[in-house]
């Protein structure tokens, strides 16, 4: 029996609906890899280089035209499926998002509306 990777026991672990970043129009990103999708408790990332799970990294989130701060750990890296040679799906948590950073994310992924990142 084949457990689908995607499933509650799988990689999927998301505590709250992702937005695919299409749906942000520019709104929020981050500096030195593709965002593809977001929510208030982490990002997802397409990497040239896969990230060792579990490693906490710092990164540059841009929301609203404004840099901060923070960091996030590699809850999930797997070969990307964007057909794009050597990319690398990375699922971040974030582990340090100040207050005034997240309240702004949560300001920008509230203007998008309640659509969740389809499963």
């Amino acid at each position: 029996m084949t457990l689908d990777p995607f499933a509650p026991r799988g990689r999927e672990r998301r505590r709250g609906p992702r937005l695919p970043v299409s749906g942000l129009e520019g709104a929020v990103s981050v500096v030195g890899a593709t965002l593809v999708n977001v929510s208030r408790f982490g990002i997802m990332i397409e990497s040239p280089v896969p990230l060792a799970p579990e490693s906490v990294h710092c990164l540059r989130l841009v929301i609203g035209g404004r840099k901060s701060d923070v960091e996030a750990r590699v809850a999930a890296c797997a070969l990307g499926t964007s057909g794009r040679p050597r990319r690398f799906d990375v699922g971040l948590e974030f582990t340090f998002l100040p207050d005034d950073v997240r309240a702004r994310l949560e300001r920008a992924l509230s203007q998008v509306g309640s659509h969740p990142y389809p499963a």
